[in-house]
C-alpha cells in the first residue's frame, strides 16, 4: 500500500497547551480522506503541520516519501491547501488572482517554460468559474468565492489537496456543489478533507481518521472502524399499547443499553439500542406480542456516522474525566 502522508508521533505544544499529543496515521493515494473531530481537538493544527506552514514540537511528517521540513519552501509543489479562512484578495478578479498565485508558486526556472493563461484557464473550467472569472472576488457569493479558492490550491496541480472545512458557512445548494467539485477532483489528487459535518464524510470519504482533544481515537477504512468500535444493534418497533412497567422486563430480559419511547396519536415508536451485535430480533418481536403490544412494524436502523463519531468522542472525553 502506497501513502501519500504519513505522520509519525507529531506533537504540537504551546506555553501550558498540549494542542497534539504523538498522533499518527497515514492517508492512501488516491483516495479522499475524511479528517474527523469537534472544534478545538487539533485538525487545524495537524493540516498546518503536514503543508509546512507550522513546524511540529516533535515527530515527522512524510509527503510522498519526503519529510515536510526538508521540502522548505517547496510544499506547494506537492500540497495545495485551502485553510478554513482562505486568503483571499477581494478586490482582485477571480481570473487576476488566480494568475497571481499561479505566477507566485513558480520557481524562477519553471517560469519561462510555463504557460500561466493555459493553467488558469483549465483551472477556471474544473472548477466552473467560467460566469464569474472577470468580477470581483469580494462581489461574489461564498459559494464562488470558496471555488475560487479551491481553484487557487489547484493552479500548481499537485499530487495532495488539503481541505480545511471546505463547506463550512455555505447554503444547502452551494454544499452540494462543492461536494460533487471534491468528488471529481479525486481523479487526480489524493485529498484530505478536514470537518466536523459527518454527513460530508459518509458521503465523500472512504477512509477516516478521528481526532479529539489532540489525540487519535482511530484510522482507517470507515466500514472497519466502525466494527472496531461496536455500538451495538439498534432496532425499532411500532406498537398498538405501550405501558412503562413492562420496561423493566425487557432490560431484565435482553442486554438494552436505552429505549426511546415516541407515543404516536395512534401507537407508540420503540427504538431499542442495544450494548452489543447479538440478534435479537425473533425473541423480542415475540415477547411483544405475547406481552399484547400489538406489533404493527418491526426493523433494524443502520448505524450512521454522525451517532458513531458521537459515541466514540463521548467515550473518550469519559475516559479523560
Amino acid at each position: 500500500m502506497e501513502y501519500a502522508i504519513i505522520l509519525d508521533k507529531i506533537s504540537k505544544s504551546w506555553p501550558g497547551v498540549l494542542a497534539l499529543d504523538e498522533i499518527s496515521f497515514q492517508v492512501k493515494k488516491g483516495t479522499i480522506h475524511g479528517f474527523l473531530g469537534p472544534n478545538g481537538a487539533g485538525k487545524s493544527t495537524t493540516m498546518n503541520i503536514i503543508s509546512g506552514l507550522l513546524p511540529p514540537t516533535s515527530g515527522e511528517v512524510k509527503v510522498l516519501g519526503q519529510n515536510v521540513q526538508g521540502l522548505q519552501n517547496e510544499t506547494q509543489k506537492f500540497i495545495g491547501f485551502l485553510p478554513e479562512h482562505p486568503p483571499l484578495y477581494l478586490t482582485m478578479k477571480v481570473r487576476d488572482y488566480l494568475e497571481f498565485v499561479t505566477k507566485i508558486n513558480l520557481r524562477k526556472q519553471d517560469y519561462k517554460n510555463f504557460d500561466v493563461n493555459k493553467c488558469v484557464q483549465e483551472i477556471i473550467e474544473r472548477c466552473s468559474l467560467q460566469k464569474v472569472e472577470g468580477r470581483l472576488i469580494g462581489n461574489l457569493s461564498k459559494g464562488f468565492r470558496q471555488r475560487a479558492a479551491i481553484a487557487a490550491a489547484l493552479v500548481t496541480n499537485p499530487e495532495i489537496v488539503i481541505l480545511d472545512e471546505p463547506t463550512v458557512g455555505l447554503d444547502p445548494v452551494s454544499i452540494i456543489e462543492i461536494r460533487e467539485l471534491i468528488l471529481s477532483l479525486r481523479e487526480r489528487h489524493t485529498i484530505l478533507l478536514s470537518t466536523h459535518i459527518l454527513h460530508e464524510v459518509s458521503l465523500l470519504c472512504s477512509d477516516i481518521t478521528i481526532i479529539n482533544n489532540g489525540r487519535i481515537l482511530s484510522s482507517g477504512p470507515i466500514e472497519e472502524i466502525k466494527k472496531t468500535f461496536t455500538l451495538g444493534r439498534v432496532l425499532k418497533t411500532e406498537v398498538e399499547t405501550w405501558s412503562d412497567d413492562k420496561k423493566d422486563y425487557f432490560f431484565n430480559q435482553f442486554n438494552i443499553d436505552s429505549l426511546d419511547i415516541n407515543k404516536k396519536s395512534n401507537s407508540v415508536e420503540l427504538t431499542f439500542y442495544l450494548k452489543d451485535m447479538e440478534d435479537i430480533r425473533t425473541r423480542l418481536s415475540s415477547d411483544l406480542i405475547n406481552m399484547d403490544c400489538g406489533l404493527l412494524a418491526f426493523s433494524e436502523e443502520k448505524i450512521d456516522i454522525e451517532s458513531f463519531f458521537k459515541k466514540i468522542t463521548e467515550k473518550d472525553n469519559l475516559n479523560r474525566i
